[in-house]
């Protein structure tokens, strides 16, 4: 029997299930602490890989906007190439001249859209607004750096004065300045909240004046007349703006009208104040004046008709009460400065003398009146001889 005893297996080396027991929590525990560690290495992996991503978010934030000009200033420089070299061998002195940010990304620019073409000696005009695109067609012609022509921009021209006045003088084509006066989105700061480029939405920010322009660019061309609009649009002129509560764009829409109406300096701010009181008097809820009618007209009348103050047109002020919805022609600093300080008086009416002078009244049976003066006055002149005879 003993020896039978001992042939059963020996379980004295196995642990016992209490001695299990034992060990459990330890081993809960241990596991718990790996556990742990896992947790905070996840927390710094996705912190890492957050960090990276905003990084790489910036420098692609940076490098559009130095590739596609999509914030930044509208500043020109004369960019001299001394002899002629390749496109891409410009890049750092495009850096140096603040035209680019960016000089490898150029050299890539250039290298992928196959552009790196010989560029000759030469002065040229080159914008830090431009994106990279525009900076390679203007290198890319040689004309546009050896052909300055001098044109003078009078004030009060509508768009289409000045568009025919460019082509007269052989600044661009038509089909160009068409190009850019109605669907180019340009990036000047007054010009975003009106945001997508329309026809004629540049109008009244061509800024009149005498300017040398690059022969065949007629973006360039209106982008110059755009920045001279924007320096002119001096502190005096936005403080007196916002002294009135007004916008930038109904200033400019104001300063037209009087760039129309008025014929000498110092009856600018007077009729600034005829349209401002009838602004901001009920019982004169339309501007009524002439030039507005005119340009919804398109063409030029000396005396107006019953019939033509019936026109159907948002710019007819005989009609519609308030402002026109924007410039009938671009105005000079005169008119602006005049738009923002208005003469402070009690008129409500003007008419025109033969000699463009005006005549001012604050009840219309005085303004009937001084109409009947310029009768005479008209009535008179034309009695007179001329000088010829």
């Amino acid at each position: 029997m003993e020896e039978d005893y001992q042939d059963y297996p020996d379980y004295s080396d196995y642990p016992m299930p209490a001695d299990d027991y034992e060990e459990r929590p330890k081993r809960r525990r241990r596991r718990k602490k790996r556990r742990g560690w896992g947790c905070l290495g996840v927390v710094f992996y996705l912190v890492a890989v957050f960090a990276i991503s905003v990084g790489l978010s910036i420098v692609a934030i940076f490098s559009a906007n130095d590739v596609f000009a999509l914030v930044k200033d509208n500043t020109e420089h004369s960019f001299v190439v001394e002899g002629e070299t390749l496109l891409g061998d410009l890049s750092e002195q495009l850096e140096s001249s603040g035209i680019i940010n960016y000089s490898p990304l150029f050299k890539l620019f250039v290298h992928f859209t196959g552009d790196n073409t010989t560029i000759h000696t030469g002065t040229y005009t080159l914008s830090s607004s431009f994106d990279y695109q525009q900076i390679v067609r203007v290198l890319q012609r040689r004309e546009t750096s050896t052909v300055e022509i001098e044109v003078s921009i009078p004030e009060g021209y509508t768009n289409a004065q000045i568009k025919e006045r460019l082509v007269e003088m052989g600044v661009s084509s038509e089909a160009d300045i068409d190009e850019y006066l109605s669907t180019y989105n340009y990036k000047h700061d007054f010009l975003q909240d009106r945001i997508p480029a329309s026809a004629g939405w540049l109008e009244g920010y061509l800024f009149p004046d005498t300017y040398k322009f690059n022969a065949n660019n007629a973006k360039m061309t209106l982008n110059k007349m755009l920045n001279n609009f924007k320096s002119k649009y001096d502190q005096p002129i936005q403080e007196g703006a916002a002294a009135l509560g007004r916008s930038q764009h109904e200033i400019v829409t104001i300063a037209s009208l009087l760039e129309r109406e008025a014929k000498v300096d110092d009856e600018f701010a007077r009729i600034a104040g005829v349209i401002y009181n009838r602004l901001s008097n009920p019982d004169f809820p339309r501007l009524e004046i002439d030039a507005t009618l005119i340009y919804a007209l398109g063409e030029h009348k000396e005396v107006l008709s019953e019939a033509d103050k019936e026109v159907d047109s948002p710019y007819n002020t005989y009609k519609n009460e308030g402002l026109p919805p924007g410039p009938i022609c671009n105005p000079g600093y005169t008119a602006l400065y005049a738009a923002t300080h208005p003469e402070e008086h009690n008129y409500y009416y003007y008419v025109a003398m033969p000699d463009g002078t005006h005549l001012f009244a604050n009840s219309y049976e005085e303004h009937q009146q001084n109409i009947q003066k310029t009768r005479e006055a008209a009535a008179s002149a034309a009695k007179q001889p001329s000088a010829e005879e």
